[in-house]
């Protein structure tokens, strides 16, 4: 006779109080039984939306009653062998035996959170719910932590996505600020030599035309240079020495020109350079400095010429015609 209020007194110790939903504890205890018995199934994480703005504009009676309704809800969205706890202040965990396919998962995942969009709206004179829902498909070898982990890790990237996208609170704020450290360190770049910025064409390209543009403004004076190598006579040099001349005036190119310079290998025998704060009589004396690095000590008859003009800004296209 004296067994039924104990086994009550369990029952309800294994019980959140507030929503009445199985504990985080024991519901793992279950899920790692299913995960042993290589059922599989699928790990749903729920997380209602907004619950601190709820809290701080309603009241956290107001913010617990919403909890509850949200724990009715989806409890009756399970089946008898699924497992629903409550893991968290405002998230719920569902695992999902049954459920062993990513369409399926989907679908669950969709059904649920159109549940709290359209169902929650037909209620009169109560704060309107949503919630955020994530899943994990249970594969081989998987534990129940990696399992959680998985979609844990999932949910925060969804919350992050909803917050920046639907408040304006300082805890967002502060997500722009993490955002802007992040882009900064992306951007930077991390010089390994002093020397000149060395590019492929394209990427040349598009610089000298973001300073094409600027050069109204700034006021800025940017020099660019053809340099070609070509032997005593004028020609190009033979192909299998080419490739070593070329080389060696792109160190020296780097080396002479400013960090804040560009240049890239523009042909066989030829590159092209953009020097910034640069006339045309300061680039000729660049060249010198280039050219005597690259002929010192040489005894071929290779020679290094160079032609030059002032960047302009860039112009509308029917003023130049």
């Amino acid at each position: 006779m004296h067994d039924k209020p104990d086994e009550g007194r369990q029952k309800e110790e294994e019980r959140d109080l507030l929503t009445g939903l199985l504990k985080k504890d024991l519901a793992e205890v279950h899920i790692v039984s299913q995960l042993r018995g290589k059922r599989g199934g699928t790990l749903f994480l729920c997380d209602v939306d907004h619950m601190k703005q709820i809290n701080e504009h309603y009241g956290h009676q107001t913010g617990d009653e919403c909890l509850k309704r949200s724990a009715q809800i989806l409890s009756y969205m399970i089946g008898s062998n699924d497992i629903l706890s409550r893991c968290g202040g405002d998230e719920f965990m569902i695992f999902m035996p049954g459920c062993q396919d990513v369409e399926e998962a989907e679908k669950i995942c969709r059904r649920i959170q159109e549940r709290f969009h359209s169902g929650e709206r037909k209620e009169k004179n109560k704060v309107l719910l949503s919630m955020t829902v994530v899943w994990e498909l249970q594969k081989k070898g998987n534990t129940y932590q990696t399992l959680f982990q998985r979609a844990w890790e999932k949910l925060e990237r969804q919350k992050g996505i909803l917050n920046v996208e639907k408040t304006e609170n300082r805890e967002n704020r502060d997500h722009y600020i993490t955002d802007v450290r992040r882009i900064q360190k992306e951007l930077t770049e991390q010089i390994q030599k002093q020397e000149a910025y060395c590019r492929d064409y394209e990427t040349f390209k598009s610089i000298y035309r973001f300073l094409e543009r600027g050069i109204a403004r700034s006021g800025q004076k940017v020099c660019v240079i053809l340099l070609t190598i070509v032997d005593g006579k004028g020609k190009k040099p033979l192909p299998y020495e080419k490739d070593v001349l070329m080389k060696q005036l792109g160190e020296d190119i780097g080396i002479t020109l400013r960090i804040g310079d560009v240049y890239t290998r523009y042909s066989s025998s030829q590159y092209l350079l953009l020097v910034i704060d640069t006339t045309e009589e300061k680039a000729d004396r660049i060249v010198d400095r280039i050219r005597e690095r690259f002929l010192d000590g040489r005894q071929g008859e290779d020679v290094l010429i160079h032609h030059c003009y002032e960047l302009q800004s860039a112009r509308n296209k029917k003023a130049m015609e």
